[in-house]
C-alpha cells in the first residue's frame, strides 16, 4: 500500500522518488491516493497563507501560494491544459475521424500554440485573482477541500470514459479503475464535503454537485472531439475544476452574507 502512496505521490508532484519495482495493477490502484495528495496541497497552503497572513499583503500571498504550487507539481497539468486548447482551436475539416486524429497529433506536438499559451494565462491570473479574494474574505481553509476535490475531479472521467489511445498515460487509467478504487477515493473528498458544510458553507455540496455534472460535460465532449479521453484531458481537468471551484465559492460566498 505505501508503493502505491509513494508511486501516487511521484505521479502527481514533482518529488523524484525511487520506487522499488511496481507493476501496471499497482499503478493504477493509486488513484485512491490522489485525493489525499490534494488533501495534502491544501493543509500545505493553508500553512503557508497563515505564515504570511503577518507579513505580506493578500496579492503577494497568492502568488506565493501559485510559486509554491508550480515547484509542486511542476508543469505537468498546465501542459496538458495547453496541448488541450491548442488541438481544440485546430480548424476542423468536417471530416470526423480526420479531424479526431489531427487533433491527436497536435496534442504530440513539442511546440506551443497562441490557443495554448492564452488558456494557460488565463487560467493562472483566474486562479491568482480568485485566491487574493478568497484570502481577503478569509475563508481559506476552503483551500484543503478545493484541491482535494480537483485530484478527486480526475477520477470519474477515469471510471466512466473511454481512453482516446491505446498508450500513454490516459490509456494508463482511463477505463481501468475499478467500482472499489472509485468509492474508496471518494472517501475523503466526501467526508470534507460533509464537514465543511456542516461548519460554515452550507452551500458547498451545490457547488459541489454543479462541478460533478460539468465532469460528464467534459467527458463528453472530450470524447466526441477526441474520441475518447487522454493524459492531457486529465490534467486539463484539474486546472479547470480548480477555477471553475474558486469561481462558484466566491459566487456563493458574496451571495451568502448579502442576505
Amino acid at each position: 500500500m505505501i508503493n502505491k502512496f509513494l508511486f501516487a505521490l511521484s505521479f502527481l508532484t514533482v518529488f523524484p522518488l525511487k520506487l522499488k519495482k511496481i507493476n501496471e495493477k499497482e499503478i493504477v490502484c493509486s488513484v485512491i491516493f490522489f485525493p489525499f495528495i490534494g488533501f495534502l496541497e491544501g493543509i500545505l497552503s493553508v500553512f503557508l497563507i497563515i505564515i504570511f497572513n503577518q507579513i505580506f499583503s493578500s496579492l503577494v500571498i497568492s502568488f506565493i501560494l501559485l510559486l509554491f504550487l508550480f515547484s509542486l507539481r511542476g508543469i505537468f497539468h498546465i501542459d496538458g491544459l495547453s496541448d488541450t486548447f491548442d488541438a481544440l482551436f485546430y480548424k476542423e475539416t468536417g471530416q470526423k475521424d480526420k479531424d479526431i486524429n489531427r487533433r491527436l497529433e497536435i496534442m504530440k506536438d513539442s511546440t506551443v500554440g497562441v490557443a495554448g499559451v492564452m488558456a494557460s494565462v488565463m487560467n493562472i491570473l483566474c486562479k491568482f485573482v480568485f485566491i487574493k479574494e478568497i484570502i481577503d474574505i478569509n475563508q481559506f481553509m476552503i483551500f484543503i477541500f478545493m484541491y482535494t476535490f480537483s485530484r478527486w475531479s480526475v477520477i470519474p472521467l477515469m471510471y466512466y470514459g473511454k481512453p482516446a489511445k491505446n498508450k500513454g498515460l490516459g490509456a494508463m487509467f482511463v477505463g481501468e479503475i475499478s467500482t472499489w478504487q472509485f468509492i474508496i477515493s471518494t472517501v475523503l473528498p466526501a467526508f470534507l464535503l460533509i464537514y465543511f458544510a456542516l461548519r460554515s458553507f452550507i452551500f458547498l455540496p451545490l457547488i459541489a454537485l454543479s462541478i460533478f455534472i460539468l465532469l460528464f460535460i467534459l467527458k463528453n465532449f472530450f470524447e466526441n472531439k477526441f474520441g475518447g479521453i487522454t493524459g492531457d484531458h486529465l490534467g486539463t481537468t484539474v486546472e479547470i475544476t480548480e477555477s471553475i471551484f474558486l469561481f462558484c465559492f466566491l459566487i456563493c460566498e458574496k451571495l451568502w452574507l448579502s442576505f
